[in-house]
């Protein structure tokens, strides 16, 4: 009777943590969704935060502007309208990467192989060609793009290296 019980409940123990462990992996699966979400909902608060100040930037240039041209202002003026235009180049910087964050990393994968496809068939073609040094312009272009997506992935921060499993999961 001793026997049946204690191979009742190892049986019981075994399952339970076999319940627990799955139950573990479809939550990771929750809380990255969840963290994504909240990234999303950070950036789309950031974006119009940015979008005001950039609006405000711009009255007050056109204000600054009016019945003026950059000519007729003092050299003062325009050094302060270059640190103005400066300033409204680096919200829209930051406003890109919110759209970015936004739009989501498997949405910008899709949307990158999308413009890289158009660039592989011409290297394939002037491979078949034997053009070396438009396929060797073609790889420089491709190898070009495909590090500016990974800095901007990385400015995300996320990490470049899981790229390659993400295309996999979104071709699935």
């Amino acid at each position: 009777m001793k026997k049946r019980w204690s191979i009742v409940i190892a049986l019981v123990l075994v399952l339970l943590i076999t319940w627990v462990a799955f139950g573990q992996a479809g939550g990771g699966g929750q809380q990255r969704f969840a963290q994504q979400r909240e990234a999303q909902m950070k950036a789309a608060a950031s974006l119009q935060e940015n979008a005001a100040k950039l609006r405000a930037m711009m009255d007050a240039s056109a204000k600054a502007m009016q019945g003026r041209s950059f000519q007729d202002m003092t050299e003062e003026d325009r050094t302060k309208m270059r640190e103005q235009r400066q300033e409204q180049q680096k919200l829209v910087a930051a406003m890109e990467q919110d759209l970015a964050r936004l739009k989501g990393v498997r949405q910008m994968l899709t949307e990158e192989d999308q413009t890289v496809a158009p660039l592989k068939d011409i290297l394939a073609s002037a491979q078949k060609e034997n053009a070396k040094e438009t396929a060797a312009k073609v790889e420089k272009l491709m190898a070009d793009r495909q590090k500016a997506f990974e800095d901007k992935v990385k400015a995300m921060g996320y990490d470049p290296s899981m790229l390659e499993q993400m295309r996999q999961r979104s071709r699935q």
